[in-house]
């Protein structure tokens, strides 16, 4: 077992360590590839990897309703705890509800559960962002902007990909092939980007990021094994949730912190400090989903 999850969470911190290494020598201006992965290179993962499946309705909306009780109740479950951790409630909830689903939980789930364990990662990853972009910036802003989701490349990706799946219809190759070639860019593309970003990040408050982190990642456990008693789910899905729960916190949270003006040190502090410890937290996790 030792061997299985080294040889799953070692490739993955071995490329982000080699995206920090070149972030911090050559210093490089990521926004172009990063604007690559989000409108161009994620959408065709997940059509591609959806469209190619057998779709059943029923099991995926019991997946994501578990998944959206697993967001939305660690948040009401550390609520009251905010106070006391040395940060306001509208910069700690969205930290510990949103872990980094897109270059950590799609490799980690692939790596996990081989190929079939790519469709639940990619549902997983467009509702914790549909999610992200409603309740998470509702929180921190006070206000939720629908164009944020109905204007996203992944929920028409995600939209298409289920319709071609259920209505068994699909591309001619000359399409489906570099569809194909460009989501499977993805996933490299993000650990080196997470990796560069790391390495351009400081630790303001590191007591603050260990307290935020710990809340994180113990708050979505707890509330993903109550979960799991109350929603039947097939095992893979099980697996992938656990991984989902465990989850450093998602990049996403210190740019949307920085730019509604809350509080963006401190969460990039939990950002960054929930990423270290997932040197340790990742191999148990992953124990437990296996």
């Amino acid at each position: 077992m030792i061997e299985r999850i080294l040889s799953i969470t070692l490739p993955i911190f071995a490329i982000v360590l080699a995206g920090f290494i070149y972030g911090r020598v050559k210093k490089p201006n990521m926004a172009g590839a990063n604007q690559i992965i989000i409108d161009l290179a994620l959408p065709c993962l997940i059509f591609t990897s959806l469209s190619a499946k057998q779709f059943e309705l029923a099991s995926a909306s019991f997946f994501v309703l578990a998944a959206t009780i697993v967001v939305i109740f660690s948040g009401l479950l550390i609520w009251p705890l905010a106070k006391y951790s040395g940060t306001g409630a509208k910069a700690l909830l969205p930290s510990v509800m949103f872990g980094n689903v897109g270059p950590i939980g799609i490799p980690l789930t692939v790596l996990a559960f081989g190929p079939d364990g790519l469709a639940p990662a990619v549902l997983l990853l467009v509702f914790s962002n549909i999610l992200h972009f409603s309740v998470g910036v509702g929180i921190m802003s006070g206000r939720v902007d629908a164009k944020l989701i109905y204007a996203s490349p992944l929920v028409w990706a995600t939209i298409l990909g289920v319709l071609f799946s259920c209505f068994h219809l699909s591309l001619p190759e000359w399409m489906n092939i570099p569809l194909s070639m460009v989501g499977n860019i993805l996933v490299p593309l993000m650990l080196l980007s997470l990796g560069t970003r790391l390495a351009d990040s400081k630790i303001e408050y590191l007591k603050l990021g260990a307290i935020g982190s710990a809340l994180s990642i113990v708050s979505r456990l707890l509330i993903t094994y109550l979960v799991l008693i109350l929603i039947p789910l097939e095992p893979i899905q099980k697996g992938a949730l656990i991984l989902f729960a465990g989850l450093p916190p998602a990049v996403f949270n210190y740019m949307i912190a920085d730019r509604y003006k809350q509080e963006p040190d401190k969460v990039a502090s939990i950002v960054i400090v929930g990423h270290l410890l997932s040197l340790l937290a990742l191999p148990l996790v992953l124990w437990l989903a296996l």
